[in-house]
Formats: structure tokens, sequence, C-alpha cells
């Protein structure tokens, strides 16, 4: 420090220490100590009993001595205006920058003068004849070995105040760094981080301006993050690249580069405020991620070690930021992929399970807008199975699209695509679709067994952002997910039918023979365990044969089918109809007694003899009518076997009494069976 040295001389010679050193230099010696700055200025001490202290001709002189004597290795010897012997001597030595601090001792009389050669300015010429008389006599030899004592005294008594506030100083700040690496571990976001670094930096070691730089996402440019100090608004907004020249020398975390060179800092793009700058390096994992700089201010050899260090710290900070950052993402998306999972279990149906996948992609990334491609077709064209976000009418031109874009090229080659900006990307090139609110999609295959099934499309995020390398990292792993539950729905409805074939009749559509049994057997074990009721019906179509003789086998297909219609439609959604075989069918009707099964019964003989058949008129009885039996459980029967032999033989009953009727087994109530009236021929042509 040049000049003035008072900010540091009350922490390197406070008063009480300089009266320790003055006081026995005065009783040894018998002369004055002044310690004054570079323009002659006091600073310590007075001259002791001066006639001419604080004269101007006194501070003149004072000013001479400084000017002269200051950066000097050697005291020098001056005579004052009175004839009397003053001495200059440079505390340069004694302490970093207090250059400018200059020690003046005397007054003593010159070996051999007699008095005072020239009237003192007391303004009492008998005073000031005692008090020239009471100063020591000296040659000037012996003078300038008492200033050399009084130099070299002083020098070790600053110097050992140096080095102890120095000592301080540095335990001080090691200390302060350790506390304040528990606090960079506790940080929860960057900015906090940078805050916390800057504070520290310019509590514990005084720069003026300081700033953090973070590498740009994606990019290859150092950007400031946070800056402080009394240049802040000038280095805010600069930028530096990663791999500038300037900055070779930053390979490790913690190096650093001097720079002070006008043209050089003019280059890295700084203001002309920024005379020099020291940087630091934040890195980790082979990368450099940032910079902590300090402006204007060239740390000493121990605090730029320190400094060194802590920016060792604050780059193992931001790794760890970093690290808990990548464990907080992954855990969310182990998360998102566990939902997805459930999600898609969930979903059986295709149609439902393609609307949940696209659903739960549109989450995943905040996208507003997606679809979901199969292919169809023997010629493998896309075909849209799931929108999101989109009118009707732009799904229907989505839908009657014949050539798909990028998606097609995804599912051609099976890879994904994801684009920042669709006008400037070459493999697209087109101008946006004003549909579109974003530039940025992204478009992702769906694999199964190594070969593309599908493709995902998603665009516009909510936030305005482009689809990032992690989207697609999320995306690909939930397509993943998707193609399982793909193969889990595929496999679901390739078994439901294979299982609708294997217990269906292929004429009619009802319930087989095979099904009709093992749903009997359930249901009159269920009826025997709670003591539920449960009755059967046996159908047969009356006179079948002749049917089919005078109108055709296909004719006669065509009669069982209709039959079968009337069938459902007569009969509640509890209940089960079957084809039993040939013209015969049966029905269960679970919790219900034989009385109901009459009731419906005749509502089923209504139906069939109210329906028209071709050609029926060659029936005996010039239509084509339904006979039926009913049987109940367990008043008529105690097993499935002997159920069915009921039932059937109350249909050989009705059909014995006249046909296109109902007969009960054992009658209702303990009466005889008997026939059900004939319905008015109605028909329904």
């Amino acid at each position: 420090m040049q000049g003035n040295p008072l900010p540091i001389l009350d922490r390197l010679l406070p008063t009480a220490v300089w009266e320790r050193f003055v006081g026995p230099y005065r009783a040894a010696t018998g002369l004055s100590l002044i310690l004054a700055d570079g323009e002659g200025r006091v600073l310590r001490g007075e001259a002791a009993g001066c006639p001419g202290w604080g004269t101007a001709r006194c501070n003149a002189l004072y000013r001479k001595v400084a000017l002269q004597a200051r950066g000097g290795t050697e005291p020098l010897v001056f005579r004052c205006p009175e004839g009397l012997l003053l001495f200059g001597a440079s505390a340069a030595e004694a302490a970093p920058g207090f250059s400018g601090a200059v020690l003046v001792g005397g007054p003593v009389v010159a070996e051999g003068a007699e008095g005072s050669p020239t009237p003192l300015p007391g303004g009492n010429p008998e005073a000031d004849r005692d008090w020239v008389r009471s100063l020591p006599v000296s040659s000037p030899r012996k003078f300038q070995s008492l200033a050399q004592l009084a130099q070299l005294s002083l020098r070790w008594i600053m110097q050992g105040h140096h080095h102890k506030y120095s000592y301080t100083q540095r335990q001080a700040q090691i200390l302060t760094l350790f506390e304040v690496a528990g606090d960079l571990g506790r940080a929860t976001s960057a900015h906090e981080l940078n805050a916390l670094a800057l504070n520290t930096l310019g509590v514990l070691f005084e720069v003026p301006t300081a700033a953090t730089l973070l590498r740009e996402p994606g990019g290859d440019t150092l950007r400031v993050h946070t800056a402080m100090g009394s240049l802040e608004q000038a280095v805010r907004g600069w930028t530096v690249g990663v791999n500038d020249e300037c900055l070779a020398g930053l390979t490790e975390p913690g190096s650093a580069v001097y720079i002070d060179d006008v043209h050089a800092l003019g280059k890295l793009g700084l203001p002309e405020e920024i005379r020099s700058l020291t940087a630091f390096c934040l890195g980790g994992r082979g990368e450099r991620f940032g910079l902590l700089v300090v402006f204007n201010a060239a740390p000493e050899p121990e605090g730029e070690q320190l400094m060194r260090g802590f920016a060792v710290q604050l780059s193992l900070a931001f790794e760890n930021q970093r690290l808990q950052q990548e464990i907080a993402a992954r855990v969310r998306e182990l998360a998102a992929v566990q939902e997805m999972s459930r999600q898609f279990l969930a979903s059986l149906d295709p149609e439902e399970l393609f609307q949940v996948i696209l659903e739960e992609a549109r989450k995943l990334t905040g996208a507003q807008k997606g679809s979901l491609m199969l292919p169809t077709g023997a010629d493998g064209g896309l075909s849209v199975r799931a929108v999101t976000g989109m009118n009707d009418g732009v799904v229907e031109k989505l839908r009657a699209a014949s050539d798909h874009g990028i998606a097609a090229r995804v599912f051609a080659d099976g890879e994904a695509i994801v684009v920042a900006n669709l006008e400037k990307d070459v493999r697209v090139g087109r101008k946006n679709r004003a549909r579109y609110a974003t530039k940025s999609f992204a478009s992702v295959p769906i694999r199964v067994d190594g070969r593309t099934v599908g493709v995902l499309n998603l665009t516009d995020k909510l936030s305005g952002e482009i689809f990032s390398e992690e989207d697609l990292r999320l995306l690909q792993a939930m397509a993943a997910q998707a193609t399982m539950a793909i193969e889990r729905s595929t496999y679901y409805a390739q078994s439901q039918e294979l299982r609708k074939i294997s217990i269906t009749d292929s004429l009619t559509g009802l319930l087989n023979r095979r099904y009709f049994q093992e749903r009997l057997a359930e249901e009159v074990d269920r009826a025997t365990r709670h003591g539920h009721a449960l009755s059967l019906i046996m159908i047969d179509i009356d006179h079948f044969k002749a049917y089919n003789d005078a109108n055709g086998h296909l004719a006669g297909d065509r009669a069982l089918v209709l039959v079968g219609r009337a069938l459902r439609a007569s009969i509640r959604t509890i209940d089960v109809v079957s084809r039993f075989g040939g013209e015969e069918f049966a029905v269960i009707l679970p919790e219900t007694r034989k009385a109901e099964a009459m009731d419906i019964g005749e509502r089923v003989r209504r139906e069939v003899d109210a329906l028209y058949f071709p050609g029926e008129e060659a029936q005996p009885e010039r239509r084509l009518t339904v006979s039926l039996g009913v049987a109940g459980f367990p008043e008529d029967a105690r097993d499935l076997k002997s159920l069915i032999q009921r039932a059937d033989r109350a249909l050989y009953t009705a059909k014995a009494d006249g046909r296109n009727r109902i007969v009960a087994y054992g009658g209702l109530g303990g009466a005889p069976a008997s026939p059900a009236p004939p319905s008015p021929w109605t028909k329904v042509l």
C-alpha cells in the first residue's frame, strides 16, 4: 500500500505498543520518535518539548524528511533550520503494505555547536535556550547509529506484530473455511452455493470484486452466475469460452491463473475498469464446469493458497449437489416408471393401453401434444391410435395422412429423433405448422424383439423449452415399459380371442356345450354352498328337420342364428344361454326359482313365435316354434346330471303335448305338469 499506512497501523502498531517502544528508547538516548506517513503527516508520537512543534516550518521539515527517507535502506541525518540534527528512517520492511511510513527521530545538538545557531520559534529565548541545553549532544556518526537502532527495533516490533496478526488471520481464515465447508455441503441450490462462496471471499480475503461463472447446459460457454463487490454491474453478463486459450492453465480443481495484461483482458471481453483477474478452476469428473474469479486484487501467496483450497471445496460442493440432483432425478424417474408400470398393468385393452402410454409420456416430459402411431395393413403404413392435446379436425387429418414424415423415418430406422428447431434441423428442414406452438419435438420408436411396432411423438412443452437428451432418455426408458405392456396386452387379447373361440358356438355366437357344462357345474356348486335356488331351461326348435329339408341347410343355419338372438334378447344379464347341440339350446338361471324360470321361458317362446322365418309356411303349424322344459334345483334334482335329465324330460313332455309350449318338471307347487297355452299368431316380418 503506497502513501497512507493508516488502515493497517492500528492493527500492526497499536498506541500501547508504540509507547512501550519509544519510552525505553527515549530514556536510553534522550531522543523523541515520530512515525509519519509519506507526506510528513504524524501518525504516532510527538516532539517532546520542541518549541517549534506544529509550526509550518517544522511541518515542512517533516515532509522533506519523509519524502527523502522513504524507500531507503539506511537512515538519513538532517539539520533543521535551528541547527539541530534529525534522522529519517524508512519503515518499508516493517510489514507488507507499510512502505510509505517513515520514522523520524531527534533532535540532538551537533557535537562542537554552542547553543542554537538561530532563534528558536518558541517566542521565549530563555526557555528556548534551556530546552536546547537539555538536548543530548552527538556526533553525526553516533547519531546515525542511534537512528539505525531505532529503525531496526521498529522493524522487529512491527514484523513480530505482523507475523502474529498474519498467523491469527490465517488461523481464523482456515477455521472459517472449515465451517464454510459444512455450509457448502448443506446448500440446496447453485444460487445458494455461489452467494455463500462470494460472501466468504469478501469477508475473509477482503477482495474488491468477485464472481462465479458456470457452464451453460449443453454448451461450451461459461457465464457469470453471481457477482459481488464494487464492480458487480460491470462484470455481470460476462461470458468466456470453456476452451479459451487464456484459461489453458486451469486443468484441475483449484488451479489458478493470474492475468493483468490489458490486451488479454480486452480479448476476454472485460470492461476497462478491470485491471487484473485471478481465476480459480471449478471442476470435477474430468471437466471444467465453472470459475471462481477475483478482480483487481493480486492475492498474497498464502491467501492465494487458501483460495485454491476454497475453490476445491466449492468444486466438491457443486459436484455433490449435481450428484444429489442426479440421484433425486433418478428417484423421480424410478417413481415415474413404477407409476407407469402400475398404469400399464391396469390396462389390458389395447386401445385403452395406447392412450395410457401416450398420457404417461406427456406427463413425463411436460408436453402438451402427442400421438401414438402403429402400422396397419400389408404396406406397413402408420395409423394414429392415440392422440392428446389436439382437436378432432387435426386428429382426423393425422389419421388420414398416408405419409407421417419423421414418424415414418423413425419407424423405418428404429432410431429416436429429438429436434430442437425443425426449421433449422437438416433432418427436417420445413416450416413449423400453425397448430404447433414450438419448433421442438421428440419421436421415439417402440420396439418388440428387435422390431419396431410403433412410434411415440411429443411436442410443445408447457415450459416452452426444447426437448433435451434427458427427455429422450426418459422416453426410451418409458418405451421399454410400454413394450412389455403392449406385448402383455397383445397376448391377453389373443388369449381372450382363443378363449372366446373355445367356448362359443361358431354359428350362433352363443356359448357352446362344453362351456355350458362347466358353468352349470359351477352354479350347482355355488347354489349348494349358499343355499340358493337354480333353474335350467332346455329348448328345442319344433320340426326343425322338416324345415331344413324343405328350405336347405343355409336357411336352417339362418333359423338357428335368429333363435339365438331371440334367446339373448329375452333373458337377463346374469343368465347363461348356450347352444346345447343341433337345434337344441339351454339357459342357466342362477338364483331363480322354477316359477320365475317359467315366466322367462314363456317370454322366450313368445319372442321366437313372433319371428318370421323364410319358408316357415311349409311347417306343420305354418310357422317355426320352440318347445321348452324347465327343472329346478334342488327341488327336482340334487346334481348336475339329474338336473339336465329332468329339464330334458320336461322338454320331451312339451313336444309330446303339442309343441310350442313350456312345461315344468313335476309341475309348480306340487301341481301336475301342464302345457302353457300358445300365444296368438303374431308375425314380425
